[in-house]
């Protein structure tokens, strides 16, 4: 499995976006046209990019049973391989209808976006430190976890890094965080099979993001 992230996706100019568009297929064009928040422009084109440059280039690491997680590089060029194209599951989860057996994942963030590829199921998702409110910690995390946030000397960043794992894991399923999942537990996860991973990820002027991998 490889994944890559990309460092503060708002950073990449209007300019740039608007010239590596037209060498996108029509469908991701379309989307991207349809976004007019800058920076959203921009994960799209972003993970599209990170997305084709992976699958051209990294085939030995998504076939891997261990998993390569590789920062992109800060310079956008338009891709070279053949053009993806994807549709969407009954969740929502994007799948490519023109490479078969494999599978991805998107996960953005104000901080960063990251693409995990593998020829198996992936959910990733990423989070930098965020402020939370009472109801939402009760609402979204199940007593155990509640306590380890409260607890914390970072509870942000313990915030952070178990949403990041609980959606990481959601994703993988397929269906997203929905509501009923919410106070489910990790035991829940492995029972089902799946392993999740969690990297920080130091960006600048001592921000940092959580990066979480879900796979069997």
């Amino acid at each position: 499995m490889i994944v890559y992230y990309f460092r503060n996706p708002d950073s990449v100019s209007e300019e740039c976006i608007n010239g590596i568009l037209p060498n996108l297929p029509q469908q991701q064009q379309q989307i991207v046209a349809n976004i007019k928040n800058h920076r959203h422009r921009c994960e799209q084109v972003v993970a599209y990019i990170m997305l084709s440059y992976a699958i051209g280039h990294n085939q030995a690491e998504i076939e891997s049973a261990g998993t390569v997680v590789k920062e992109f590089p800060s310079k956008l060029i338009a891709p070279d391989s053949e053009p993806l194209l994807w549709a969407f599951g009954e969740h929502g989860k994007p799948y490519i209808t023109n490479h078969d057996g494999v599978h991805f994942n998107i996960s953005h963030c104000n901080d960063a976006v990251a693409v995990g590829v593998s020829n198996l199921e992936v959910g990733i998702d990423v989070e930098g430190r965020r402020k939370f409110s009472d109801s939402l910690l009760q609402r979204a995390f199940n007593e155990e976890e509640q306590t380890e946030i409260l607890s914390s000397q970072e509870p942000q960043d313990t915030f952070a890094k178990l949403w990041t794992r609980k959606e990481a894991w959601f994703k993988w399923t397929g269906t997203g965080i929905l509501i009923d999942h919410l106070k489910s537990t990790e035991t829940d996860a492995v029972s089902s099979g799946c392993n999740i991973d969690t990297l920080e990820v130091t960006i600048a002027n001592g921000k940092s993001f959580f990066l979480s991998i879900a796979q069997k």
